[in-house]
C-alpha cells in the first residue's frame, strides 16, 4: 500500500518515519524540503505538491497545525483533490475544526474518497515512541482497512464515531488538558510567592486530588526551567479557541475554557507564543515576581 504524509513537522516528523520503518511505500510533502531530508535518506519520496500525493497513493495522512492549512492542503489549486482517485482515503490527524473536516468528508464523497479524521494524543514524546492515541472519526469498514498503518504510529486507537468525532474527542481531550495546564501554574506560582518550596508542594499535589498528567511533567519541565516546545503555546491557543467554537455550535456553555483561552492569549500577547504550553508560567511569574524551580531532579 502506497502511503502519502503532509506535514512533517514535530508531530509528523517522527509519525512518518515510524511508517517508513514498518515498511510503507511513503511519499510525503512539506512546505520545507529541509524537513523531509531525514525521510529522504532512508528511501521515503519526495512530492512537490499534495496533488501529487493523491495521484500516486492509495492512502494520504495530513498533521498540519491549523484548519486553514488543511483547507488549503485539500482545495488548493495543487491540493488532494486536484489529485483523488476513487478508492482513495484520506486521513487528516491535525487538530482540526470538526465542522471543516465534516465538510471535506462532504466534497470527497461523489469523487469516492473516504475521509477519517484521527487526531492524537500523546505530545512529541508519544510521536517520538510510537505510543500515540489516535481517536478516530468516519466509517469503521475504512478504518479497519488503514489499522496496520495507524498501529505502526501508535498504540492506541478508538474509533469515537463519524467524521468529525474525532476531533470533537481530541478537543474535549485538550479543554481539560489547558485548563489543567493554566490552574496548575497560577495554583503554583500562588505556593511559592506565599512561601512553599516548588518540590514539597508538587509532592503534596501529586500524591493527592490535585494529581494530573500535567504536574506530574513539572520535574522535567517547570522546575527545570526547561519551556522548549513540546507543544507550543501558540497551538494551544488555537485548540482552546476550536474548543470554545464548539461548544458555541451546541449551545454548551464553556466559561472555565473561555478563562483558559484568555490566560493564554495574555501570554501570548507578552511574547510567549513560541514556548511550551508551560510559558503561560513564564508570564505569571514575570507577572508576580516568583520562580518555581526545584534543584530536585
Amino acid at each position: 500500500m502506497k502511503v502519502g504524509f503532509i506535514g512533517i513537522g514535530q508531530m509528523g516528523g517522527p509519525m512518518s518515519r515510524h511508517l517508513l520503518e514498518a515498511g510503507y511505500d511513503l511519499t510525503v510533502h512539506d512546505l520545507r524540503r529541509d524537513a523531509v531530508k531525514h525521510l529522504l535518506d532512508k528511501g521515503a519520496k519526495w512530492a512537490d505538491a499534495p496533488k501529487a500525493i493523491a495521484e500516486t497513493c492509495d492512502v494520504v495522512i495530513s498533521c498540519l497545525p491549523t484548519p486553514i492549512q488543511v483547507q488549503e492542503v485539500v482545495y488548493g489549486a495543487r491540493g488532494l483533490m486536484a489529485g483523488w482517485k476513487t478508492g482513495d482515503i484520506y486521513v487528516d490527524m491535525s487538530t482540526n475544526s470538526p465542522t471543516v473536516i465534516r465538510q471535506v468528508a462532504i466534497d470527497a464523497k461523489p469523487m469516492g474518497v473516504a475521509v477519517l479524521d484521527a487526531p492524537v494524543t500523546g505530545g512529541t514524546r508519544g510521536a517520538r515512541e510510537g505510543t500515540l492515541s489516535i481517536m478516530v472519526g468516519g466509517d469503521k469498514i475504512f478504518l479497519e482497512k488503514i489499522r496496520e498503518i495507524l498501529q505502526a504510529m501508535g498504540k492506541k486507537i478508538f474509533h469515537v464515531g463519524d467524521v468529525g468525532c474525532g476531533n470533537v474527542a481530541k478537543l474535549v481531550n485538550n479543554l481539560i488538558s489547558l485548563t489543567n495546564n493554566i490552574i496548575n501554574a497560577q495554583a503554583f506560582v500562588l505556593g511559592v510567592k506565599a512561601g512553599i518550596d516548588p518540590q514539597i508542594l508538587w509532592e503534596i499535589t501529586t500524591s493527592g486530588t490535585a494529581n494530573n498528567w500535567n504536574l506530574q511533567q513539572y520535574p522535567q519541565t517547570v522546575f527545570q526551567g526547561n519551556f522548549e516546545p513540546g507543544f507550543r503555546l501558540s497551538l494551544g491557543f488555537k485548540d482552546i479557541g476550536l474548543a470554545i467554537q464548539l461548544g458555541r455550535e451546541y449551545g454548551v456553555p464553556l466559561s472555565v475554557g473561555a478563562a483558559t483561552e484568555q490566560s493564554l492569549l495574555e501570554a501570548k500577547a507578552a511574547g510567549f507564543e513560541d514556548k511550551s504550553v508551560d510559558g503561560f508560567m513564564l508570564y505569571l511569574e514575570k507577572l508576580v515576581g516568583v520562580e518555581v524551580r526545584s534543584a530536585k531532579k
